[in-house]
């Protein structure tokens, strides 16, 4: 078992990161949404503003659009800079297994797994595999062999 390094993160300060992510994930909902509604005709003007109210398969697209759009936010942040917005204002980063810059490739798979991570129960898979891993990582970083670091 390897021991944690100084600079490893924890539940906590990751946390607050994706809190803070979640406000961007909340403005991507609502482009994918707005996207969706104006292409599909399902948006409408009303005296307290723009509603839009996506069902069936426009609400499927709606959500697809979302979760790429949020994926990739994570994943181009990350690999171009190593930090999302939240990540940036909690001063952490994310980096390879060896310390190094991660791939495009690492970050996509990570972040594609943020959806197993997420899903179930709004990440109690992530916070228990970060909780019990000996390195602290959620399973998007073990299958990518990334890390969150402090910056």
């Amino acid at each position: 078992m390897e021991a944690l390094g100084p600079d490893r993160c924890g539940v906590g300060i990751r946390g607050v990161a994706m809190a803070i992510d979640t406000v961007v994930w909340l403005a991507l909902f609502v482009i994918a949404v707005s996207v969706v509604g104006a292409i599909t005709g399902q948006t409408a003007t009303t005296a307290s503003g723009v509603e839009t109210d996506l069902t069936g398969t426009p609400a499927v697209i709606g959500l697809a659009l979302w979760l790429a759009l949020a994926i990739g936010y994570h994943t181009l942040a990350e690999w171009r800079y190593g930090k999302t917005l939240g990540k940036y204002l909690v001063s952490i980063r994310v980096v390879a297994g060896d310390g190094s810059a991660p791939s495009f490739g690492a970050v996509l798979g990570r972040n594609v797994l943020r959806l197993v991570d997420w899903v179930p129960l709004f990440y109690v898979v992530g916070i228990v595999a970060v909780l019990v891993s000996d390195r602290q990582r959620r399973l998007g970083d073990w299958v990518a062999d990334t890390a969150v670091v402090r910056s």
